[in-house]
């Protein structure tokens, strides 16, 4: 069990998510309880702890009650990449999220975040102040796996820098419950004109687990995937070396 009332807990689903952010820390201990990997170290002073806890809702659920109930964090952060829904953001720049929207079989509807606009106007331009570029923008959790271009039909033309992910509500839902504060950063793996030739299901398991003989699969049914799993690797590595650097420039601000 941690101590320190200053601990921040990070949430992420990947091990490339994962691996961007630990490598900045010092002092790192590893282990694993319920079989989910917990990182803990030291970063500008304050003790962090990474959870991966593995991609989707249910996931991100059960990686951020363990956390809680592990590190007693005084916030937690939903970290990781996320794709541009809209032209503009490039590939590697930083969102962070001033509005958090669920988008599943319900339909779409906002989750509420106390101070979230004073917080992301205050972030962003310190990152940009760093020559980071960063976005206020519009979380958007899909509960499923879907296409950036049927998600931006039903967006409201006036919602700010919206990005498709799948874990930032359910992390802040249980934060949230657990009245600990909540925020999302968030880095561009892909931009609004890169549209997956494959959908993600083609890729994982059951649980959303990346399948390694899937992967191959799809790859010899589908062989003109490969260019752009290889664009998306390294464009995952820079969003995840701006991910890594802006979460240190912003630690003390936390």
């Amino acid at each position: 069990m941690y101590e320190s009332s200053k601990l921040i807990g990070i949430v992420v689903a990947l091990p490339e998510e994962r691996v961007a952010l630990v490598k900045r820390l010092k002092q790192v201990k590893r282990r694993v309880v319920d079989g989910i990997p917990l990182y803990g170290g030291i970063l500008e002073d304050r003790q962090v702890c990474v959870v991966e806890g593995g991609m989707g809702t249910a996931a991100a659920i059960r990686a951020t009650r363990l956390l809680l109930a592990e590190t007693r964090p005084c916030l937690v952060l939903s970290a990781g990449f996320c794709g541009a829904i809209r032209p503009g953001p490039q590939v590697a720049d930083l969102v962070i999220s001033k509005r958090l929207l669920v988008l599943d079989e319900q339909g779409q509807h906002e989750i509420s975040q106390p101070g979230a606009e004073l917080t992301a106007a205050r972030l962003s331009a310190e990152l940009q102040h760093r020559g980071i570029r960063t976005w206020q923008g519009s979380f958007i959790t899909a509960s499923g796996i879907i296409t950036k271009a049927t998600v931006a039909e039903t967006l409201p033309a006036d919602l700010p820098t919206p990005v498709l992910e799948m874990e930032s509500a359910a992390v802040a839902r249980a934060a949230m419950a657990a009245g600990v504060p909540f925020l999302g950063l968030r880095a561009i793996s892909d931009d609004a004109a890169e549209e997956l030739d494959f959908s993600l299901d083609e890729l994982t398991d059951n649980q959303l687990r990346i399948s390694i003989p899937r992967v191959l699969f799809t790859c010899l049914k589908n062989p003109r995937i490969i260019p752009q799993l290889a664009r998306l690797a390294a464009n995952s590595g820079k969003a995840g070396k701006n991910l890594g650097s802006a979460l240190q420039q912003i630690l003390p601000m936390l």
